[in-house]
């Protein structure tokens, strides 16, 4: 028998079919320990055999010549283990390539949980012998859909059982606003938050998710902060979108789990001087207005944002959070009038009106308004002239106790920026359905006294609103020694157009 040397003399074959040494051994068992592999990282043992699919790289270091990954892995394999997701991961996992968007989109996956869903929803349900086979049955089927359809199907499942219950949450209505009184419920029960999305001139996206969101009567006050926006000199435009859960009743639904977005409103930023309307600054901040509901608190010192406030009105808030694109806004269906012989003024007469001023907690005035008229000689401009608070008549005049202001705060500064404030107005036809709803920043001006009023000597301040559909007039009165305003003027201006339109007239 040969020793000492006789792994030299020993034949190519058998070196090659020798086991590695225990230091290799130990090695390997290390390397996995570390979660690598022996032949992936690190310097080959120089006891290893010449064969081993080792090359080097442009930085020197010795990897596997062919790695295995779970993309490279057979459709069977990656079927089988997409089938132990849930419907969550595994939307989120189509995102990832075009390979795993093909094995996700999967039929056979999706009815499987569309068959188990619908068995988890009804109530004492125990499969039996026809329901089997019946599921059997229509699992022959499965393959001839289109792929992808039920995906479809399930979210769409998931999407109606989640909306089930929200319509009797909207169902009580406040007789003061003519809108859904348990709105807020609602919307936690949907899920819905809302972003903001600033696009850059080179497409590049920011998106931000809300900070704050109060509800008054009437509106969402939406507020975003943030420590690193980008420049506005660099953007082109801005969107707000409602964000939906595909899954809101999933237990497994997280903040950044799959969700649908809706359009709600986008501004040009491109000419941001002249599309929007300084409304107020003070030490640190001065404030823009862009019609309709934004607001955009720009630094004094370099211009750059600070904080971004949104006002979205209630009405039909939930349907263009939910059931607009992601490139269109909800259109609500057109309005069919109802025209009346009878009435030689109709369309002029039974208006209601709710109005508030306030900054998302903080209400400064809100009244309701019943039995406002027009009469035809007050039809001028294309406006219907209705007269809320009459200048003349003081009793009508209300007070608001306390310096009109918008509270604002970042990060790490905060403030309060006076005579300005958030107005909503909701005017209500005489079956009490919305006409005009509106809310939007609004300030308070300055002007010279055109008569003395003895009954209030006080600085005189205005609120103006218009757009295409209607215009909004008040006149206040400001006390310095009782430190409280009087409302002594409020006017409303519809369009003719829109009354036209509404009640099938012809003013």
């Amino acid at each position: 028998m040969a020793t000492g040397g006789g792994w030299a003399e020993m034949p190519r074959a058998c070196r090659r079919s020798r086991p590695p040494s225990a230091r290799c051994t130990a090695l390997g068992a290390w390397r996995l320990q570390a979660g690598h592999a022996c032949s992936s990282f690190g310097p080959k043992c120089p006891r290893c055999p010449p064969s081993s699919p080792h090359h080097r790289t442009k930085s020197g270091e010795l990897r596997s010549a062919c790695l295995t990954t779970i993309e490279s892995l057979p459709c069977e394999v990656l079927l089988q283990i997409f089938a132990y997701l849930d419907a969550s991961s595994l939307l989120c996992a189509g995102c990832v390539s075009k390979s795993f968007y093909n094995v996700s989109n999967d039929n056979l996956i999706w009815h499987r949980r569309y068959y188990s869903y619908i068995a988890s929803k009804s109530k004492g349900w125990k499969a039996k012998v026809v329901d089997l086979a019946t599921e059997k049955l229509s699992r022959i089927s499965v393959w001839d859909s289109p792929p992808g359809f039920w995906k479809k199907e399930y979210i769409r499942k998931c999407a109606g059982s989640g909306r089930r219950g929200v319509g009797l949450l909207l169902k009580p209505i406040n007789r003061y606003t003519g809108l859904p009184s348990r709105f807020r419920e609602a919307v936690k029960a949907l899920g819905i938050t809302w972003i903001v999305v600033l696009r850059e001139r080179s497409g590049k996206e920011h998106v931000k998710e809300q900070n704050n969101a109060c509800f008054s009567d009437t509106s969402a006050t939406l507020c975003w902060n943030s420590a690193a926006w980008p420049s506005l000199s660099h953007l082109k435009e801005l969107c707000v979108y409602g964000v939906t859960p595909l899954f809101p009743q999933s237990k497994t639904c997280t903040l950044h789990g799959p969700c649908r977005r809706s359009l709600l409103a986008e501004y040009d930023l491109t000419t941001l001087e002249e599309s929007s309307m300084f409304i107020g600054s003070d030490r640190l901040v001065k404030l823009r207005c862009l019609y309709p509901g934004m607001l955009l608190g720009c630094w004094q010192e370099d211009g750059e944002l600070a904080f971004i406030v949104a006002n979205l009105h209630f009405h039909q808030l939930i349907e263009k959070s939910t059931l607009g694109s992601v490139t269109c806004p909800y259109m609500s269906p057109p309005h069919e009038p109802v025209p009346d012989d009878i009435v030689s003024e109709y369309g002029l007469l039974g208006y209601h009106c709710h109005i508030t001023l306030h900054y998302g907690k903080s209400s400064y005035m809100s009244g309701s308004f019943h039995n406002l008229f027009c009469r035809k000689e007050y039809i001028q401009n294309g406006f219907l002239q209705i007269v809320v608070i009459s200048l003349e008549d003081e009793s009508q005049h209300s007070t608001i106790s306390g310096i009109i202001s918008i509270p604002w705060n970042t990060e790490f500064f905060e403030g309060k920026i006076q005579h300005c404030c958030l107005m909503d107005v909701t005017i209500l036809e005489e079956a009490e359905k919305p006409f005009w709803c509106v809310s939007s920043p609004v300030a308070l001006q300055s002007v010279s006294t055109s008569g003395i009023r003895y009954s209030y000597m006080g600085e005189r301040q205005t609120i103006d609103y218009k757009d295409h559909e209607g215009q909004v007039h008040m006149e206040l009165t400001w006390l310095e020694e009782e430190q409280q305003y009087y409302v002594v003027n409020l006017v409303l201006y519809l369009s003719v157009r829109k009354v036209n339109a509404w009640f099938a007239t012809a003013y």
